[in-house]
């Protein structure tokens, strides 16, 4: 399935959060790649929910998935831990001169390729992605007038 059609389907869906787990890993890592990689098909469903949303309804998608970029990143130092992995995030220089709409546009593509990507993607790689959404999100709020 192309776009966000494979990111609706449940088993596709799952099997995008599977494919990320090493090979032979311990039940810790798995519990931590399962986690982290389902959090970013949310992420990715709300991303593409707020681009479709009528104006009434948009405020409250990117408020969740402001909120849920959050949730993840706060998360995410625990989990690199859990794993031995480094922490840290990133900037993305230049993106906030960006429109929201090619901010989100961007962001969105980036993770959604970390997510359908074959190879392991380092979890502070994957922090500054989801970072640049949650900063999209908000653009996107302050764009909508939202209080």
């Amino acid at each position: 399935m192309d776009g966000p059609r494979w990111l609706f389907d449940p088993a596709a869906a799952r099997a995008s959060v599977l494919a990320h787990r090493p090979p032979g890993c311990s039940a810790v890592t798995c519990v931590v790649s399962d986690a982290v990689w389902a959090d970013v098909v949310a992420l990715l469903r709300w991303a593409d929910a707020g681009t479709r949303a009528p104006a009434p309804l948009a405020a409250g998608t990117w408020w969740r998935l402001a909120s849920g970029c959050a949730e993840l990143l706060h998360r995410l130092p625990g989990m690199c831990a859990e794993l031995g992995e480094p922490w840290g995030v990133q900037g993305r220089p230049g993106e906030d001169e960006l429109s929201v709409e090619r901010r989100l546009a961007r962001a969105t593509a980036r993770l959604s390729g970390l997510l359908r990507s074959p190879h392991p993607v380092p979890l502070r790689r994957l922090a500054t992605e989801v970072d640049a959404l949650g900063a999209a999100a908000i653009g996107a709020l302050v764009e909508t007038g939202c209080p």
